[in-house]
């Protein structure tokens, strides 16, 4: 049986244990960075009707030519002829000795690119490579795009509401130059949300956990709750372990052109859930992040290919309030507790997850009984939805990984 900080037993396929504190490393300011391993999934692989996917039709990737070659960044629709980028990327990028370029050569901005392979669903539109409006201060470039059909890619809402210490982010944007990806486990402002910002820059800078690699430049900061765009992603340092965003406040103050938008209705979260990576070995340490109403009553469990549950106890998750009507519940390399692969547990593809009503699941008969017809629902390769029993419906919502 695992040790823990306090007790626990269970024949279990995933074992739980307290993480060690990590030293940070000295590297420094850059332009991307992982915060806690790489977290970030391709976005593909949520349903098209999800705000992830619904939100990311207006980010794309940016596709800057210069006479030194290629340099990927994203960039976002604010409205039907404008895009918001990051300065260092353009025009900034003449200005990277690193790079050597001294013309840029073609702009061009990618939306739908969501999956790799599948091209024909990808649109490409011509950018206007000198800035209608930019402040190399704030970090931030606004470039004229032409013949975007809005109601395809619909332009992100803007907010300048201040970030709040743990408030929950997603980031979306291309990594590498390569299709969408979100950034949502441990994504969130960090403490403080807020730091002066460095001397090259002016007014104050966004702290935030959400891992980006190189790309992600010019990628939305999109508070979770509300579903605006609440900072501008720009760079990363490795001392501290933290990433940094321009505030969108600071940006709609200094511009002429961007306007925040209507305040925001709340929406309660769908039921989600995330498990990563998703495939690991012995040792390996699973991440797993939850967003359900705030009226659901959770059972985790874990079902092996031999189709052997192993509930997971409900104390081992952080519980985090994302507002009104809407609750997350997370393991990650942050938390207290571990989710860690032993050499007993069975190898091949799992399923993870949690059902949930607004009276509980947690009698055993009643779970017993609500389990068999979500096990029957995944066979069939259904992760959500909802089964229904003489007490009512119980609504699930699970991730497949794999055990080396």
């Amino acid at each position: 049986m695992p040790r823990v900080a306090r007790p626990f037993a269970a024949a279990s396929a995933v074992a739980l244990c307290l993480l060690p504190a990590q030293a940070p490393a000295q590297d420094g300011i850059q332009k991307e960075l992982a915060i806690e391993g790489y977290n970030n999934e391709a976005i593909y692989t949520y349903a098209e009707s999800s705000d992830f996917r619904r939100l990311g039709r207006g980010v794309g990737k940016l596709q800057i030519r210069t006479d030194a070659g290629e340099n990927p960044c994203t960039a976002f629709l604010v409205d039907a002829t404008h895009i918001l980028t990051n300065y260092h990327c353009i025009p900034g990028v003449l200005e990277d000795p690193r790079i050597g370029a001294t013309e840029i050569t073609s702009v061009t901005w990618i939306a739908g690119f969501v999956e790799p392979g599948r091209d024909e669903e990808t649109a490409r539109f011509t950018v206007n490579p000198v800035p209608v409006e930019s402040s190399a201060e704030l970090d931030y470039s606004v470039l004229e795009v032409t013949g975007v059909p809005t109601d395809r890619f619909p332009p992100l809402p803007l907010s300048d509401a201040p970030p709040v210490e743990g408030m929950p982010f997603w980031i979306i944007g291309h990594p590498m130059g390569k299709s969408q990806h979100i950034s949502r486990e441990g994504c969130r402002a960090a403490r403080p949300p807020l730091e002066k910002a460095p001397e090259a820059q002016s007014g104050q800078r966004v702290r935030h956990t959400c891992d980006t690699l190189g790309g992600n430049s010019g990628s939305p900061i999109i508070d979770s709750s509300a579903r605006r765009v609440i900072a501008l992603h720009n760079s990363g340092n490795r001392n501290v372990g933290i990433n940094y965003g321009i505030p969108m406040a600071e940006i709609l103050g200094r511009s002429k052109v961007l306007k925040p938008a209507a305040a925001p209705t709340p929406k309660p979260l769908p039921m989600l859930m995330s498990a990563f990576p998703a495939s690991l070995g012995v040792g390996g340490e699973l991440s797993l992040v939850a967003d359900m109403p705030a009226d659901c009553t959770p059972a985790f469990v874990d079902i092996s290919p031999s189709l052997q549950l192993t509930p997971i106890p409900l104390e081992v998750f952080e519980k985090v309030d994302l507002g009104p009507g809407q609750t997350r519940y997370q393991v990650t390399p942050a938390s207290r507790y571990a989710v860690v692969v032993q050499e007993q547990d069975e190898k091949g593809e799992h399923r993870i997850g949690y059902l949930c009503s607004s009276s509980g699941v947690s009698d055993a008969e009643q779970l017993k009984s609500a389990l068999r017809l979500v096990v029957a629902d995944l066979n069939k390769g259904q992760l959500s939805g909802k089964v229904t029993l003489d007490g009512g419906t119980v609504d699930y919502a699970f991730k497949s990984y794999v055990i080396e």
